[in-house]
C-alpha cells in the first residue's frame, strides 16, 4: 500500500530504512522544532514542558489513577516501538481506563511523528540506543528517505488557482474523501481527489461540533505558545493565576487603552494578561514605533502603561534587538486572522472579538 503524503508539510511517512546508528537518529532538527511547538501546545500541561512530568508520577492520585508519566526517557516510553507511540497519541488512553485524550483528529500523522521526535530528543543516547536495539524490525521515517511526492494530488488543482499562495497545512479529515487545507488563516476543503473545493466551516451535525473552529483554536494555541513570557509584556495575576488571557494590542488603539485601564480588575480576579504587539497598519501604523519603544524599555509593564496613557515622550528609543518582537507579533496576528485590536485569545485558543468590559470578560474567562 502506498503511503499518503501530506503535501503542505513536505515529509514522507513510514519508510523502512532501519534504525539510526549511534551517530544519528531517525528524525531531523526541523521535526524536533516543530514537535517542540506542538508538544507545548498539546502535551506540556500534563507531561511537562520538557517532557519531565511530575516527581510523583509513580503514585496514584485520589481516583486511583497514575499521573501522566515523563516522556524524557526516564519512564517506560522507550519500551514501546514507534507504531505503539503513534497509536498512543492518536487514540489516547480513555478506552483503556486512562485519562489521556485522543489526538488523532487534532494532529496529522506527520505532526504526531514530530511530537515523538521532540520528546525522543530529550532521551539520553544510551536510552535511545536501548530503544532502537529493542525494535530493530520496526518501520521508522528517516531523514534520508525524504523525497519529492510523486503527485501533488489532491492539491494540484488548488495550487493552480491560488497563484503564489502556499498552503500552510494539508491533512485528511475524518470525513472520507475530504481533505482540509489551511492557507494563512483560512480553511478550505477538497473533495473528489481535489477536483472540487468548499470554502467555509466543516460542522459535525450529529454533535454540533464545528471542526474548522477547533482547528483555528488548535492553531492559535500553537502560535501563542511559540512566544515565551520573557519575550512579551506580562501582567501577572494577583495571587494564584486561574487562567491566562492573550491580547494582541496596539498602544494607539482607543479600545486597547480602555482595556488596559481595567487590567487591575482582571489581575484581582486571578487572570494573567500576556500582551503581544500588533501595530495596526504594520510598520506604517500609528503605534508601530511606540510599540518598539515599549519592547526596548527596561520595565516593559510601566512602558506599556505610559504608552497607553499617551505618555510616549517618556519611552526610550525603539532601536534595540528586542524591538524585532513587534514585527513578529504582527506576522503572528496576521496568521491568526486578526483584523483589529484588541484581539483576545483564551488559554485554549478561543478568540474573543474586540473589547469587552471587565465585568463581562471575567466570567467569560473563568466559566
Amino acid at each position: 500500500m502506498k503511503t499518503l503524503i501530506l503535501v503542505g508539510l513536505g515529509l514522507v511517512l513510514t519508510v523502512n530504512n532501519g534504525f539510526a546508528n549511534s551517530d544519528t537518529r531517525w528524525y531531523s532538527e526541523a521535526q524536533v522544532q516543530q514537535g517542540k511547538t506542538l508538544f507545548g501546545a498539546n502535551c506540556a500541561s500534563c507531561h511537562g514542558q520538557n517532557a519531565e512530568a511530575t516527581p510523583n508520577w509513580k503514585q496514584t492520585d485520589s481516583n486511583g489513577k497514575y499521573p501522566p508519566p515523563p516522556l524524557n526517557g526516564s519512564a517506560h516510553a522507550w519500551h514501546h516501538d514507534i507504531d505503539q507511540l503513534r497509536r498512543s497519541i492518536r487514540e489516547g488512553g480513555l478506552k483503556l481506563g486512562g485519562v489521556m485524550p485522543a489526538f488523532g483528529e487534532r494532529l496529522t500523522a506527520t505532526e504526531i511523528d514530530s511530537v515523538i521526535a521532540y520528546f525522543q530528543s530529550q532521551w539520553p543516547e544510551e536510552t535511545y540506543q536501548r530503544w532502537s536495539g529493542r525494535f530493530k524490525d520496526s518501520k521508522l521515517p528517516s531523514i534520508s528517505s525524504l523525497a519529492e511526492p510523486e503527485s501533488k494530488a489532491p492539491t494540484q488543482l488548488l495550487l493552480r488557482r491560488i497563484g503564489n499562495l502556499e498552503p500552510d497545512a494539508v491533512k485528511q479529515t475524518t470525513v472520507e474523501g475530504v481533505w482540509q487545507v489551511r492557507i494563512g488563516n483560512r480553511y478550505v476543503y477538497l473533495l473528489d481527489n481535489g477536483k472540487h473545493v468548499i470554502m467555509g466551516d466543516l460542522v459535525n451535525l450529529e454533535n454540533g461540533a464545528n471542526i474548522t473552529e477547533r482547528e483555528r483554536e488548535f492553531n492559535a494555541v500553537a502560535v501563542l505558545s511559540s512566544f515565551k513570557d520573557e519575550e512579551l509584556v506580562v501582567f501577572e495575576a494577583d495571587g494564584e493565576a486561574l487562567t491566562t488571557l492573550n491580547v494582541f494590542t496596539d498602544t494607539s488603539c482607543p479600545y486597547c487603552q480602555k482595556l488596559h485601564r481595567e487590567i487591575g480588575e482582571l489581575q484581582a480576579a486571578g487572570i494573567r494578561v500576556r500582551y503581544l504587539p500588533y501595530p495596526r497598519g504594520g510598520s506604517s501604523g500609528p503605534g508601530y514605533q511606540d510599540l518598539k519603544s515599549v519592547w526596548c524599555a527596561s520595565d516593559r509593564n510601566q512602558a506599556m502603561t505610559n504608552a497607553k496613557n499617551n505618555q510616549a515622550a517618556s519611552l526610550p528609543p525603539g532601536d534595540c534587538a528586542e524591538a524585532a518582537m513587534v514585527d513578529r507579533g504582527y506576522l503572528a496576528g496576521n496568521r491568526l486572522g486578526i483584523q483589529g485590536t484588541p484581539a483576545l485569545f483564551t488559554a485554549d485558543g478561543k478568540k474573543i472579538e474586540g473589547y469587552r468590559p471587565y465585568n463581562e470578560l471575567i466570567p467569560l474567562l473563568l466559566k
